[in-house]
């Protein structure tokens, strides 16, 4: 586009070269205005080769004042620009419309719904598990897991959600189960082993009580004893139920009320997590848990991702036919991308300013002159045949007034 710009120059300088020969020999008397004419045109040429240059560099070198103005301004075009994406592009409004007609949550609906693209998008998803648990050292993982389970239970009140715990099981009787078991497990060992249940009670008796009288009271509360299992068990108003009751009670009170019970359950507390095997087994469940996934996640056939693919399919026919969850998602959308536009719109645009800043001043001016030069060429050609004919309008109007 250059030597076709320049030909229109070089066309001109001949006609002009020739009309002027031929207006002092004596030649025809047209031959003037095509002087004229060529002669506006080389310097409407002239003059706009001047100006297309000036914008990427200096004409023929020299540094004339307010050229090469894209090298020098490269800069300041860049934060213009910046500022003009993040003006008119990047403003809440803008992002809100252009979500808004996207319909974003139904095209993503109408996507997941078809099998293939669930099941491809399990497949991506399941490669980005497997290469996340691969990642890391399972030692260090393990020992930082540890770290903050313990700062965790440390920080973590059992008094408070244990008082909670006992006020369910007291509503809901939950207690009745165990009174019935520990029950029914005393009247087993008394029946199933008497001989060993009355030794027992021997010993506890004074020794100097005769060995008859240790007999009879021997027996006597071996089978008491057995009446009252069977009747805590078959009475659900026994009062030793209501016992029970009124310790869980006043465990909870104690539990919310009481300071040093408080203090002494999280202290018991710290003992049982402080001891290896409770901190082996947090970190032995980090690495079965991992393992597991890894090979969920390359198997096509496991259930992880059979179900995962499954999941998918039907989220996406629920966002197809469900409006106003479909209005919930693009809302929550636009909120989240209305929030990072109007809060990080600069730093944003500022990729634009930061980008430009580093590439060299003469080698940009170069990539925007073969960008856009090729339009910038039909300038010099306008000039030349502007000029031209604005040339012979102006030597047309001269010799009217001369005459």
């Amino acid at each position: 586009m250059k030597m076709v710009a320049s030909s229109f120059f070089l066309v001109s300088a001949i006609v002009f070269v020739v009309a002027l020969r031929a207006e002092n020999n004596g030649g025809p008397s047209w031959s003037g205005y095509v002087r004229a004419a060529a002669e506006a045109g080389m310097v409407g040429g002239i003059a706009d080769w001047f100006a297309v240059t000036a914008l990427f560099r200096h004409p023929l070198g020299i540094p004339i004042p307010h050229t090469a103005i894209i090298p020098k301004r490269k800069d300041a075009i860049a934060e213009g620009l910046s500022e003009f994406v993040s003006a008119n592009f990047l403003s809440e409004d803008a992002v809100r419309d252009k979500l808004t007609s996207a319909r974003i949550s139904l095209r993503v609906g109408e996507w997941l719904s078809q099998p293939a693209n669930a099941q491809a998008l399990t497949r991506d998803l399941s490669t980005g598990v497997a290469w996340l648990t691969e990642l890391g050292d399972d030692d260090q993982i393990a020992a930082v897991i540890e770290e903050q389970f313990l700062r965790i239970a440390d920080n973590f009140d059992v008094a408070t959600p244990l008082a909670a715990l006992v006020d369910r099981i007291i509503a809901n009787e939950a207690y009745s189960p165990v009174v019935d078991l520990l029950a029914e497990t005393l009247e087993h060992r008394l029946v199933s082993d008497p001989q060993r249940a009355q030794a027992w009670f021997d010993e506890q008796l004074p020794r100097w009580l005769p060995g008859f009288g240790k007999e009879r009271v021997g027996e006597w509360v071996y089978g008491h004893l057995i009446d009252w299992t069977v009747s805590v068990r078959e009475d659900s108003t026994h009062p030793i139920r209501k016992w029970v009751e009124r310790g869980l009670v006043e465990l909870a009170q104690n539990l919310r009320n009481d300071p040093a019970l408080n203090a002494r359950v999280n202290e018991i507390k710290m003992q049982l997590v402080v001891r290896g095997e409770i901190r082996q087994t947090v970190s032995d469940l980090w690495i079965s848990a991992k393992n597991t996934l890894n090979e969920d996640a390359q198997n096509p056939e496991s259930p992880m991702r059979v179900k995962a693919t499954e999941l998918l399919v039907g989220f996406g026919a629920r966002l197809t036919n469900d409006a106003t969850l479909r209005a919930t998602i693009d809302l929550a959308i636009e909120n989240v991308a209305g929030h990072v536009v109007d809060n990080y719109c600069d730093e944003i645009a500022g990729i634009i300013t930061d980008t430009i800043a580093r590439w060299d001043a003469y080698d940009t001016s170069r990539k925007i002159e073969l960008h856009v030069g090729r339009d910038l060429q039909f300038i010099r050609i306008n000039g030349t045949v502007v000029g031209a004919l604005a040339g012979l309008v102006i030597y047309s109007i001269g010799q009217l007034i001369a005459r």
